[in-house]
């Protein structure tokens, strides 16, 4: 989790960890649960290697997923969703609501 900062309002304080144009879109696609980097890599295809990186340790950083490393040749990752992270599916399905309503 990112240090303690003085927040004018709760949502501040949220859209500090879920805000930007990636991070909801990979909380959104490990709702199906584990993916591996290339998994996640195909089903966003528009993100960079290196802004996937970025994305997903800070959300790691946050508490918001779990990355999981298996000692094997070659290395195996996957990512999956935290009890934090789950919490945030409702919200996604919210935002999904919203998006087919008023934007699609």
């Amino acid at each position: 989790m990112k240090g303690k900062k003085d927040y004018c309002y709760a949502v501040e304080a949220a859209l500090d960890q879920l805000g930007g144009k990636w991070k909801p879109l990979i909380l959104w696609v490990l709702i199906e649960g584990k993916l591996r980097f290339s998994e996640i890599n195909k089903l966003l295809p528009s993100i960079t290697q290196r802004m996937l990186t970025k994305q997903l340790r800070e959300l790691e950083k946050d508490g918001l997923i779990n990355r999981k490393v298996y000692a094997e040749v070659p290395p195996k990752v996957e990512y999956s969703l935290t009890e934090k992270g789950d919490s945030v599916i409702p919200i996604l399905e919210s935002l999904c609501d919203w998006g087919e309503k008023y934007c699609l």
